[in-house]
């Protein structure tokens, strides 16, 4: 009994000693959750207005709201690995241009940034192409050994083969760890732009 009686006590000493949140602290982390679900929306509705959705809340807290709106629509901007990601970065470059201030400034990040995800495709198919290439060679041994053995000419197709998924996996992810470092200084950089 003493030792749950202890734990209640700390329980209670610890909750005594909890600061008080600011009520602008609590101000900002509603407004912003609430532009989180508005980009949320934006990115699956096609028309949904973010502009409307910002200009609904009350004056001092719409740059909350468009706060909420930017961080969503920018961790939702990946390295375009498939087509479903391509229309996902356009759809939050559309909305944070909605939202910015200075578009031309906006504008001219997301030439670079698609300037950024074009190189990005064509050195993923190169390194795709490259490491197809090295992978068909290394088991070439063990093919030709099999032909002889059989008799007969075998077509392999190196993709379905053990450990070919799993190599090429490490290289993309080592690619997309160039790639990423380089979007996340884009990204902070639209942040900063009003």
């Amino acid at each position: 009994m003493d030792r749950i009686k202890s734990a209640y006590e700390m329980a209670l000493e610890r909750f005594s000693k909890r600061k008080e949140v600011p009520r602008s602290e609590i101000d900002r982390m509603e407004y912003e959750s609430a532009g989180s679900r508005a980009a949320a929306a934006f990115l699956k509705e096609r028309d949904y207005d973010l502009k409307a959705e910002i200009d609904r809340h009350p004056e001092p807290y719409r740059g909350y709201v468009a706060d909420g709106i930017q961080k969503t629509l920018l961790y939702n901007i990946m390295l375009p690995s498939d087509r479903t990601f391509k229309e996902t970065n356009r759809r939050a470059m559309e909305g944070i241009l909605a939202v910015k201030k200075n578009k031309r400034a906006v504008k001219e990040l997301f030439n670079q940034l698609e300037h950024l995800f074009n190189y990005y495709e064509k050195s993923l198919a190169q390194a795709y192409s490259q490491f197809k290439e090295y992978f068909s060679e290394k088991i070439n041994a063990q093919v030709k050994l099999l032909e002889k053995r059989s008799g007969k000419k075998i077509k392999v197709n190196p993709e379905i083969q053990p450990g070919f998924q799993e190599e090429w996996m490490k290289i993309r992810s080592q690619l997309n760890q160039q790639y990423e470092s380089v979007l996340k200084e884009q990204k902070e950089k639209l942040l900063q732009i009003p």
